[in-house]
């Protein structure tokens, strides 16, 4: 229990910027050890992001503190005396005070429900964002996206909820099913790597399977077992979805900041084009929205893709540029596209 003390006493110390170079080599080689290890510190420092401002150790009256809690822990009923077994577990020298910052959340009177702490990441538009969830897992949000998880997972399913397109790594936990919650589509899995597309206003929702295998639930209905490189699509405006074989990695790669298309519509090309450079694209002709197109891109700026779709495609294209709105804003960038005369 000491050493817990001590990895707990480091770990503050590098949340604060006050530690040696000697401790954060013993942290290092710690956290290095095992996949427990890893997991453990993402759960204190999610806490302490949670637990905003961040607290200064030297400024921290550790007994006054502890005497707080006792007094509020005696003033309930006997039955969380192991509350305070537990506070006393883990009173090193920061993680006390998040824990007055934050504990309420979790051990609340025994009559009412637990509420759990959320953290939400919002990646910005014309932005990637990469997150580490409390249980090992990883996270790339794409452009325009929003990903909500409890900054310690309960006991039983790791939930996160979606709006955007995120793809998942997710650390392998059979026992404890991860499950990606979006407004029509749930996907549940235990260890695996898939991509899913959930924008609020697309009509399109869809999960793409990387490696491992995962269980759809479409609108709460019995799941679909999906395979590598399998992937379903729902049309929210049909209702309907399909299952097709595709090469998955295409469908991922936006993490690393390629944008490759097979045989897709121009309108579905430009509109992920328009969400990865934060600018509004609009197709005026339905003859050029059904196009199909094959492209990889790599690197080239927004007006270098422009170019080399308007080589290879029977487009053109005008620039209208940022408006001042009513509420004396300006709009983004917009571009109109049109069939080639």
């Amino acid at each position: 229990m000491q050493q817990k003390y001590k990895i707990e006493e480091l770990i503050a110390k590098l949340l604060s910027e006050n530690i040696s170079l000697e401790e954060k080599n013993i942290l290092t080689a710690w956290f290095n050890d095992n996949a427990e290890n890893k997991a453990y510190f993402n759960q204190l420092r999610n806490i302490w992001q949670a637990a905003h401002p961040v607290f200064n150790p030297d400024e921290i009256d550790v007994k006054m503190a502890e005497l707080k809690v006792k007094e509020r822990i005696n003033t309930k009923s006997r039955s969380l005396k192991p509350v305070l077994i537990w506070w006393q577990r883990v009173a090193a020298i920061i993680v006390l005070p998040l824990m007055l910052a934050t504990g309420y959340l979790f051990y609340n009177q025994s009559s009412k429900p637990v509420v759990i702490a959320f953290q939400e990441i919002i990646s910005p538009l014309g932005v990637t964002s990469k997150v580490d969830l409390p249980d090992g897992s990883i996270v790339w949000l794409n452009s325009g996206s929003r990903l909500k998880y409890p900054v310690v997972f309960a006991n039983t399913e790791r939930n996160v909820y979606l709006s955007g397109e995120a793809f998942f790594k997710v650390h392998s936990d059979k026992k404890h099913p991860f499950v990606v919650e979006t407004k029509n589509v749930n996907v549940r899995a235990t260890g695996t790597q898939f991509n899913v597309e959930a924008y609020a206003n697309d009509t399109i929702t869809a999960v793409t399977l990387l490696v491992g295998k995962v269980d759809v639930s479409i609108y709460g209905n019995p799941k679909e077992k999906l395979q590598p490189n399998q992937r379903v699509v729902l049309n929210s405006l049909s209702g309907t979805y399909k299952i097709i074989q595709t090469n998955a990695r295409l469908w991922t790669e936006w993490k690393d900041g390629i944008l490759a298309f097979r045989d897709e519509p121009l309108e579905d090309v430009f509109k992920r084009i328009g969400r990865t450079f934060n600018v509004d694209i609009e197709v005026k002709d339905p003859v050029v929205s059904h196009q199909l197109y094959r492209a990889t891109f790599e690197g080239e700026s927004l007006d270098e893709i422009l170019r080399l779709l308007k080589m290879s495609a029977p487009i053109q294209y005008k620039r209208i540029g940022r408006e001042k709105n009513d509420e004396n804003k300006f709009t983004k960038d917009k571009i109109e596209v049109y069939k080639a005369k």
